[in-house]
């Protein structure tokens, strides 16, 4: 087996402070060490790396773009050795990891999937909670990781694409046997059923396909994607659902999806988590649990 070959875990540690702070005086005070032994640390890595991983400017340090990269991997493997220390140190005790994501995300993909994270990480009990997607961007600091289907930005969070995703048409079983649905065209004289904040997804599905349509087109409208879905299995119309939040009624003949193509491409799933939190260790193995969902569901 090769010899495994370590820079200085000390300077490592300065090094990730000082990047997730991006100040010297701030890792130094995490660290209760000085402005400059963080500086001496920070010395002796970009010597040992044989090139420099800050710009230093009046108010704190920037990564250098070669150092991103490498900060994110040094944070991700210093959480990971957080976690197993934690749990070597308390193998007894339980966690609770607060994870807050929309109605729709909950009920359609993360409930039936979470016995998975459960029977993986024993000790953790997932407290989920809810919030309308105009309202979760401002999801308070409680939250350990928030999840909805959109980039988020905030300080000291770091944000993860956890699932690529497409929208496709479905109906009931009994709305398709019943109606001629042969065509593209043939849904535009059936109800379109609509979900607030994304009325536009109905004329660039139908773009897609190369029909020009109003871009305000009539049907129902529901505040919740998951209420749009439910719609939709009671016969009342077409509804064009993220295939993420699909999979479960598809499969359990609930829903069938109309036409495989043309697929229109969704924002995909994010989730994002406060990297200097204590449990930073365990909400990104959660996260890359949702990643490992998001591509067996692919």
């Amino acid at each position: 087996m090769a010899t495994r070959v370590l820079p200085p875990l000390k300077a490592l540690r300065a090094f990730e402070a000082a990047a997730r702070h991006a100040n010297f005086t701030a890792a130094a005070e995490e660290l209760s060490i000085t402005h400059s032994a963080v500086s001496q640390q920070i010395r002796i890595l970009e010597d040992y790396l044989g090139q420099p991983l800050f710009t230093r400017e009046a108010r704190g340090v920037v990564l250098l773009p070669h150092a991103r990269e490498y900060f994110a991997e040094v944070q991700a493997s210093l959480d990971r050795i957080a976690a197993a220390t934690s749990a070597v140190k308390s193998p007894g005790a339980r966690r609770t990891l607060r994870v807050c994501t929309s109605p729709s995300l909950a009920m359609k993909w993360l409930i039936p999937r979470l016995g998975g994270f459960q029977a993986l990480v024993p000790g953790v009990d997932v407290q989920l909670s809810t919030m309308g997607r105009q309202f979760i961007e401002r999801a308070d600091a409680s939250n350990d990781v928030v999840i909805q289907r959109m980039p988020m930005q905030r300080p000291e969070h770091t944000c993860v694409r956890v699932l690529d995703d497409y929208l496709l048409p479905v109906a009931s079983p009994r709305f398709i046997q019943n109606n001629r649905l042969h065509t593209v065209a043939d849904c535009l004289g059936h109800p379109l059923l609509q979900v607030s904040g994304g009325m536009d997804a109905w004329p660039q599905w139908f773009g897609l396909a190369g029909l020009q349509v109003p871009a305000q087109l009539p049907g129902p409208v529901f505040d919740h994607q998951f209420l749009c879905m439910q719609a939709a299995m009671n016969d009342l119309g077409i509804a064009l659902v993220p295939w993420c939040l699909l999979q479960e009624d598809v499969h359990a003949d609930r829903l069938r999806p109309l036409f495989a193509r043309p697929r229109l491409q969704g924002p995909g799933v994010y989730a994002q988590y406060r990297t200097d939190s204590p449990l930073a260790a365990l909400a990104r193995q959660f996260i890359d649990w949702l990643g490992l969902q998001g591509h067996a569901g692919a």
